[in-house]
């Protein structure tokens, strides 16, 4: 079973220190935090299940992070739980239409906030398990609604069977398969493993569904942790969207000036520039190599800084 994770947020290192004590004891894994900045970083790079936080704090406040994580796909399903030392009806109320999903003042009462966390969590096993088991036996609807980082790890957390089918507009299919909540295979296209699972992450407007589990081949290349993938996939989205910002290549034809002696070339770099003598646009240089989208794009912004390929 998976150890359930909890992201503690507070500017008192005194409050978030007894959050782990007591959590811990009950087996949580417990992730801290001082400020938002830093709580916002933790959950897209550790996708905890459950974010308790201050709503007064320095730099990125309480009302701030929430807004950030129900904003971002990735992470608007974590169920948030506002601290707060005001009673006053305003701010219980903006808590609750911001997405906050409980508000507990303090001083609060741990055991409380306990059974609070341990009350929502139990909802949304409820929620999932009842959306999978279901008699149509099959799960349908948007990742506009419903993204695919919430479906995968409904999968994982309820250690459930089947084959997600993923489609959208102008795209060939995907298909995901998990088994008993691990990950068995992904594809799109001809793309295999990490790098169909993680293209298919940036869908945020696909149409899916859930059917059972045909025979298909595991994937030695894909974790199968659903918590390991999704972390790693969105660990590179957000680190190719870095370069994209510092090196905008969407439209513009790629240039072999140069090129180290195939002697000092990796096998990976060698295969680049193969691709690079016949294909001029990012896009499919992306889909010629079977690498991730990120690794490629990294490997060409690289040879672009040291002047070997240009970006015209």
């Amino acid at each position: 079973m998976l150890k359930l994770s909890i992201l503690a947020v507070d500017d008192s290192p005194v409050i978030t220190e007894m959050i782990k004590d007591a959590f811990e004891a009950e087996g949580y894994k417990i992730l801290t935090a001082s400020d938002g900045s830093e709580a916002l970083r933790i959950a897209l790079e550790e996708y905890p299940d459950i974010i308790i936080a201050d709503v007064k704090m320095p730099g990125m406040d309480g009302w701030e992070l929430c807004s950030q994580i129900r904003s971002n796909p990735f992470t608007s399903f974590i169920p948030f739980i506002f601290l707060t030392s005001k009673t006053e009806a305003p701010d219980r109320i903006k808590g609750l239409q911001m997405g906050a999903d409980d508000y507990l003042t303090k001083p609060f009462d741990m055991e409380e906030l306990i059974a609070r966390v341990n009350l929502i969590l139990q909802r949304m096993r409820k929620t999932q398990e009842a959306a999978l088991t279901r008699s149509s036996q099959t799960l349908a609807g948007s990742t506009s609604e419903m993204g695919l980082p919430d479906l995968l790890q409904m999968f994982g957390l309820n250690q459930k069977t089947g084959m997600l089918r993923i489609s959208k507009v102008g795209n060939l299919p995907g298909r995901i398969a998990l088994q008993d909540g691990k990950l068995i295979s992904a594809e799109l296209g001809q793309m295999r493993g990490p790098k169909a699972l993680y293209r298919l992450l940036e869908w945020d407007d696909a149409q899916f569904e859930v059917s059972p589990l045909m025979e298909t081949r595991p994937d030695p290349d894909l974790p199968a942790s659903v918590e390991e993938a999704l972390m790693e996939g969105m660990r590179q989205l957000d680190e190719k969207k870095k370069l994209e910002g510092e090196f905008p290549l969407s439209g513009r034809i790629l240039k072999v000036v140069d090129s180290p002696p195939e002697s000092e070339q990796s096998p990976r770099e060698n295969d680049l520039f193969q691709v690079l003598e016949v294909t001029e646009d990012m896009s499919s240089v992306m889909q010629a190599l079977p690498w991730t989208d990120y690794e490629i794009y990294r490997m060409v912004v690289y040879f672009i800084r040291k002047g070997f390929v240009e970006a015209l």
